[in-house]
């Protein structure tokens, strides 16, 4: 995807922000990016897909840290 700083939000949007490619007759959407076509789309939501696979340990071992933590206070205060 695009990081560039010439790609500033609020301006129009004249590629596709997966290849880069010119937008056909068509202009495809998903999680409001504009995408060229089906195949940047599925590359798009597979993209999101290994994000999402790859952000939920990390949230479960977040998660599991918060609850000893709060366990370790509940005792101290007992």
């Amino acid at each position: 995807m695009r990081n560039n700083i010439q790609f500033r939000r609020g301006e129009p949007i004249n590629r596709c922000a997966i290849c880069d490619g010119s937008f056909g007759l068509i202009r495809h959407y998903s999680w409001r990016t504009a995408l060229c076509s089906k195949k940047c789309v599925d590359r798009f939501k597979s993209r999101k897909e290994n994000d999402r696979r790859w952000l939920l340990p990390i949230c479960a071992v977040r998660q599991l840290v918060v609850a000893r933590i709060v366990r370790s206070r509940n005792e101290e205060v007992a």
